[in-house]
């Protein structure tokens, strides 16, 4: 990954975190309400398909967890991830957030 990557991917890691606290309040009410606390909780990559699901990718490097979701008429699947590789190719961004200082 270049520098320019790793600066891309980082501004989207916060630029997508920053809409999850502030903006997207019915996603981030559907998480809470799974008890996932937001808190150090960085929402690392988010796309919604062709059917109207979203899908994301959360990450917590202080509770040590990656969780993967999809979102369809307001219900939240979630998804724990064990190991970076199984998302990595999916989620690139998940690198660049692991790297990031707390």
């Amino acid at each position: 990954m270049t520098t320019e990557e790793f600066q891309d991917y980082k501004l989207e890691i916060e630029e997508l975190t920053e809409l999850l606290n502030v903006e997207w309040l019915d996603l981030k009410k559907l998480i809470i309400s799974n008890n996932i606390n937001l808190e150090k909780t960085l929402l690392v990559g988010y796309y919604e398909d062709d059917e109207g699901i979203e899908h994301g990718l959360l990450y917590n490097k202080k509770d040590n967890f990656i969780l993967k979701f999809e979102v369809l008429n307001n219900r939240i699947s979630l998804t724990s991830i064990d190991h970076v590789n199984e998302v990595s190719d999916e989620f690139p961004q998940l690198l660049v957030a692991i790297s990031l200082e707390d």
